[in-house]
């Protein structure tokens, strides 16, 4: 039996501020900088080592990586153009592509969420909670994939273990 882990996740909530900014370039505001402290509390409890992290080249997806990084205990990244503004097949490619066991993506909506639906196996442990709620900023799905390489990882293949989001973590004093 073969067990991978991938670790989706949107990135966090960035500023429309600074006029004149193109999207690519726009920074993590406050909110999402606390959705990083957030996270990284959540990952250092429940989170696992990763292998590898595919990561969207925009400034916000970057920022979020580095807002994670010492959690993570980890500190190397691919850096992906095409997970900007990418499709689902964008991302599919980028995932296929790795060789570690454990992975973390970062990118953006609509194609999380609708990579995320397209991999929940129905009958996930957290499958009905990715149903019933929108794939916010700094949401974060958790796959178990029982393949043996990321190649062939397809339509409901990945068991979703959990969907994370950090206003809940928030609200429940978990941070």
């Amino acid at each position: 039996m073969y067990m991978k882990r991938l670790y989706l996740l949107r990135h966090a909530k960035s500023s429309w501020a600074q006029p004149g900014l193109g999207d690519i370039d726009r920074t993590l505001n406050d909110r999402g900088n606390e959705q990083c402290r957030t996270l990284s509390k959540w990952w250092s409890d429940n989170g696992s080592q990763i292998d590898g992290a595919v990561v969207s080249s925009a400034q916000r997806t970057r920022e979020t990586f580095y807002g994670l990084e010492a959690a993570l205990n980890f500190q190397s990244a691919q850096f992906f153009d095409e997970l900007y503004l990418g499709s689902m097949e964008d991302y599919l490619g980028a995932l296929w592509a790795q060789t570690g066991e454990t992975i973390l993506m970062i990118g953006h909506n609509p194609t999380c969420d609708e990579l995320a639906r397209y991999l929940a196996a129905p009958s996930s442990p957290a499958a009905d909670k990715l149903m019933a709620h929108h794939f916010g900023t700094a949401s974060l799905a958790v796959f178990e994939c029982d393949i043996e390489n990321w190649s062939v990882l397809g339509r409901s293949q990945a068991r979703l273990m959990d969907f994370v989001k950090p206003k809940e973590l928030e609200k429940n004093n978990v941070t």
